[in-house]
């Protein structure tokens, strides 16, 4: 290793992977979230900035020292767009904070840790979709024009996949798991995606479960807001209000029975799919968010005379909402394992695919919530489906990169980047629907020599 590189890694561990990234906090924030450290001397470290695109605008820090460690984050500066008063984020008004705060963010970044067109980062990673175009537009502009400046390869990544793939890095309140192995399940939710995902590569994805109508986290954030509860991620706001109840208080919501309305509140509310109507394992197995919307609604108007909720039932409500969503995402993934599980004698066509599978990753806004973590931890039903005494190691990403962020898409970037050997041209363009199974299948990839990966991997034994 030089002079000069022991120097720069003295100072500030060099620069990384430089991640344009979107988050729902804002904050400005220096992380150091492998807690992992100075890697052996035999290897020389690179370094990534990674881009994410939503209401938040982030910038991130990425270095790899190790091809067998995870990258170790060196920064993450964030700001958010400050969507309560209006009940929510529009696309339009992201697009302009997107647009207006991404050049401050990335000159900030870029001064605070020395990085310029003569001491650039190794690899830029960017968000490219699914998601709004006009806010990807923004970001993946401004990464494609950093990539010429700098003369360093670019890497457009799929959202879900830095979701899926944040798992990699160590733990906060789980230090002793490792990275999850292939093959794993995730759950991916959140205010845009909910979705079962078997993986056995980085590149081969199953979508196991889909929804069929809108994402858990926009369920939510709507109930929340029909609810009459305020801030900028009203799903939190929602777990945050539960989480105020007295234990007693929640005990007693226990046991109301809302299946009919024969209870003090005449309040109804089923779980999707759970009626006589329905098969129990479906041949294509989904979840279904927008009737707890619609319940609630519909209860207001023919029993409130769409009058303001009195506060017990309001806490009821909210309560039993919460409590019936994440039911339901459990249940479904409890006939998942019955459909590619082994135990035929609870269903006689159960195909096996689930065999192997030893990690479970929950990520994405929705993730960071704890009552959804201690019901999957405990509800899954994968030991009969699955025929094992083993348990499941699963996977819950620091709370703070649950929601939308810079650094998972550095790390999805990355393992593109090296596992695979491809970069991205500089035509691509946003992709608004981009399903996970169809990772290369989109235009816009290239393939890496081995002077060119040499040059950003500079792993010497």
């Amino acid at each position: 290793m030089s002079d000069e590189k022991q120097c720069l890694k003295a100072s500030y561990l060099s620069p990384s992977y430089i991640l344009l990234g979107d988050e729902y906090d804002l904050v400005q924030a220096s992380q150091n979230i492998s807690g992992q450290q100075n890697i052996e001397e035999q290897y020389t470290d690179y370094t990534a900035a990674d881009f994410d695109y939503l209401s938040p605008n982030v910038q991130a820090l990425l270095d790899r020292y190790s091809p067998l460690e995870p990258p170790k984050v060196i920064d993450q500066i964030k700001k958010t767009l400050d969507s309560a008063d209006i009940g929510g984020i529009m696309p339009t008004a992201a697009y302009d904070f997107h647009l207006s705060t991404i050049g401050g963010l990335v000159d900030e970044l870029c001064k605070k840790h020395g990085m310029n067109a003569r001491n650039p980062p190794d690899l830029i990673c960017v968000t490219r979709g699914p998601g709004m175009t006009g806010s990807l537009c923004s970001s993946t502009q401004f990464a494609k024009g950093l990539s010429v400046a700098w003369d360093v390869p670019i890497v457009g990544v799929h959202h879900m996949l830095g979701h899926l793939l944040i798992a990699q890095l160590p733990k906060t309140e789980q230090p002793w798991l490792g990275a999850p192995k292939y093959p794993f399940l995730s759950l991916l939710c959140s205010g845009g995606h909910t979705m079962l995902i078997l993986s056995k590569s980085i590149q081969e994805h199953e979508i196991i479960v889909e929804v069929n109508d809108i994402a858990v986290g926009d369920s939510l954030d709507k109930c929340a807001r029909e609810l009459g509860l305020y801030g900028n991620m009203l799903g939190q706001e929602l777990e945050k209000y539960i989480n105020n109840f007295p234990e007693e208080l929640k005990q007693e919501f226990d046991n109301v029975d809302i299946e009919t309305r024969d209870n003090e509140y005449k309040f109804k509310l089923k779980m999707p799919f759970k009626g006589p109507g329905t098969g129990r394992v479906p041949k294509n197995i989904q979840f279904s968010f927008a009737q707890f919307l619609s319940a609630i609604q519909s209860y207001r108007i023919h029993y409130l005379n769409n009058e303001q909720f009195d506060n017990k039932t309001k806490q009821m409500i909210a309560y039993k909402t919460q409590e019936t969503v994440f039911d339901h995402i459990v249940d479904r993934i409890n006939v998942a394992f019955q459909k590619h599980g082994l135990d035929r004698s609870v269903y006689r066509n159960a195909d096996g695919k689930f065999v192997g599978i030893q990690d479970f990753i929950c990520s994405g806004g929705v993730a960071a919530n704890r009552r959804l973590r201690q019901k999957l931890s405990s509800n899954l039903e994968y030991k009969e489906a699955l025929r094992t005494d083993q348990d499941l190691a699963f996977h819950f990403p620091d709370l703070s990169l649950c929601t939308d962020n810079a650094i998972m898409i550095g790390v999805a970037g990355i393992e593109i980047f090296e596992k695979l050997r491809v970069k991205s041209d500089l035509n691509i363009t946003p992709i608004r629907r981009w399903p996970m199974n169809q990772l290369l299948d989109v235009d816009g990839w290239v393939k890496v020599d081995d002077a060119e990966f040499n040059k950003v991997c500079k792993f010497e034994n």
